[in-house]
């Protein structure tokens, strides 16, 4: 069984026993996280405006997205750490509040360079509530991590499916990136009012608290390092493979209309947000493992099938059911790393979030070349053949794994 620590005390009596106000919190942090997913695509979705309108290419696009990766990878990376010295709370407010004005001040922006400077904070800014709620969510589901992830995320794919959609549509009355940004902002502000308002459990010293037992917890924590690295390689080389079809499929369909190759995009996040509310119905009946390879294996053969293809229905229905294979894996990853540390989830979630986050710092923003060499379809099959070393750092996890709480 897992170890109970002091943090599980704090979360009991700060939400178990007061079921309204632990409700009021899952509504917040599932509103962040639909919020999370529209800026995922949102920049992606107006590539067309943007450097039509600044007189950029492919190239200075990867640019942004290479410092955005680099800053949410950043953000990421610290959050448990910050979480456990100055609280929740305080870390998540401050990365809410950086947000919408990080929007505001690219909406101000008349040259390209102030824009990737402007963008910046809001890059941070969800690296750290990425991982702060990840692990947030991975306390208060020890039992169910499987379940709890796909649902969390599920509303992250949902922000990603209506994202594309939006732009698109408003695209055919020809409203500009900036009221856009605009929109998203005060939509933003919106949400950093109900989190901060809320109540949340601190998580303050939560990591350091359980870490009191770390003599007789040390072989099986160093155990368990190899373990993490698999996870961490699988989660990176998974976001690579994820986010370069959600990056520049827009981009890949340019011979189309924007309505018709956002849509493609829309129908690829629908996908996601399909698998993991599938995934929430019977990923607790069988083994995690199984679960996400049957995932990874799938997306890549059906991937190449959407890259082999050339009509416009095809190509909808097969990137649509990319996403559904898709959508499960960075979940199932993430629950996983809760098993190998049940009582460390504020810095596991962040270093897990930050390696999957990393994963677009190199490879998503390396295709903005490939288009002006060998083209985009060539990039993407890069995402194919990603399943195989996904599968095999996975692989080894279970198998060594196995004398951990990693589960099931």
């Amino acid at each position: 069984m897992e170890d109970t620590t002091a943090e599980d005390t704090t979360l009991e009596s700060a939400t178990a026993g007061t079921t309204p106000r632990r409700g009021r919190l899952k509504v917040a942090v599932y509103a962040v996280f639909f919020l999370m997913g529209w800026n995922l695509v949102l920049l992606p979705s107006l590539v067309r405006s943007l450097l039509t309108d600044f007189g950029r290419g492919d190239a200075d696009f990867g640019l942004l997205l290479l410092v955005g990766a680099l800053l949410y990878t950043l953000g990421a990376v610290t959050s448990g750490y910050l979480v456990d010295r100055f609280g929740r709370p305080v870390v998540l407010g401050a990365a809410l509040i950086a947000y919408p004005v990080s929007l505001a001040l690219m909406v101000a922006c008349q040259d390209w360079t102030l824009l990737v400077v402007a963008a910046a904070p809001s890059y941070w800014a969800t690296g750290i509530l990425e991982g702060g709620i990840n692990g947030l969510f991975l306390d208060l589901h020890r039992d169910e991590r499987g379940r709890a992830m796909n649902r969390l995320h599920l509303y992250l794919a949902v922000g990603a499916f209506v994202g594309p959609l939006a732009v698109g549509g408003l695209s055919l009355v020809d409203v500009g990136w900036r009221p856009i940004l605009v929109g998203t902002a005060v939509a933003g502000a919106t949400v950093a009012a109900v989190m901060l308002t809320g109540s949340m459990p601190s998580g303050k010293d939560g990591d350091r608290g359980a870490s009191t037992h770390r003599d007789a917890r040390g072989l099986r924590i160093a155990g368990s390092l190899i373990p993490f690295a698999g996870l961490a390689v699988g989660i990176n080389l998974y976001v690579a493979a994820e986010l370069s079809v959600s990056n520049w499929v827009v981009r890949l369909l340019d011979t189309g209309t924007v309505a018709e190759a956002t849509l493609v995009l829309s129908v690829f996040w629908a996908g996601l947000a399909t698998g993991r509310l599938g995934a929430d119905w019977f990923v607790e009946r069988m083994s995690y493992y199984t679960f996400t390879y049957l995932c990874v294996i799938a997306s890549g053969v059906l991937l190449l099938a959407a890259l082999a293809m050339t009509g416009t229905v095809e190509r909808i229905v097969l990137f649509g059911l990319v996403g559904v294979c898709y959508g499960p894996v960075y979940p199932m990853i993430m629950a996983l790393g809760g098993g190998l540390f049940p009582d460390r989830v504020n810095r596991m979630s962040g270093a897990l979030s930050a390696a999957g986050v990393s994963g677009s710092v190199l490879y998503p923003p390396l295709m903005g070349l490939v288009a002006e060499t060998v083209g985009l379809r060539v990039g993407m099959l890069g995402a194919v053949l990603l399943t195989v070393p996904i599968v095999v750092s996975v692989l080894l996890v279970q198998r060594r794994a196995r004398h951990l709480p990693v589960g099931r």
